[in-house]
């Protein structure tokens, strides 16, 4: 699974070697870091999709997944929260804003958070 990760990172720097303004192909290297436990550089890539297109909702996601898994609840928290803003009915950023709520022992609003995730996915 190493090399699966190692590869699509060689694919991905490449494909932004090529065309440094593909905003996709940041965001998924950053999945490839992340999922490698580099949460560093998973973040840098995903600042890079964000500043290539703003509204990259998961770009946005994945950052607050990065952040939470280095212990930076507010970080995610403010990551989630606009990927919200961005799409409404992102069932699973609220249930991962609920954890980091949770994580903050804010009670309140994990579960108004819990709530709304599974209003929006019942099946989640």
């Amino acid at each position: 699974r190493k090399g699966d990760d190692d590869r699509a990172i060689a694919d991905y720097h490449q494909a932004i070697r090529l065309d440094p303004t593909l905003a996709n192909a940041y965001n998924n290297r950053g999945s490839a870091w992340a999922h490698k436990g580099d949460y560093d550089r998973a973040i840098a890539d995903y600042d890079q999709a964000i500043q290539l297109d703003p509204k990259h909702a998961n770009a946005y996601y994945n950052r607050g997944l990065s952040r939470a898994a280095k212990g930076n609840q507010e970080r995610a928290i403010a990551d989630y929260s606009e990927v919200i803003r961005l799409n409404p009915t992102h069932a699973l950023a609220y249930q991962d804003r609920g954890s980091a709520w949770a994580n903050k022992g804010d009670n309140d609003r994990a579960i108004a958070d819990y709530n709304q995730a599974i209003s929006l996915d019942p099946k989640n």
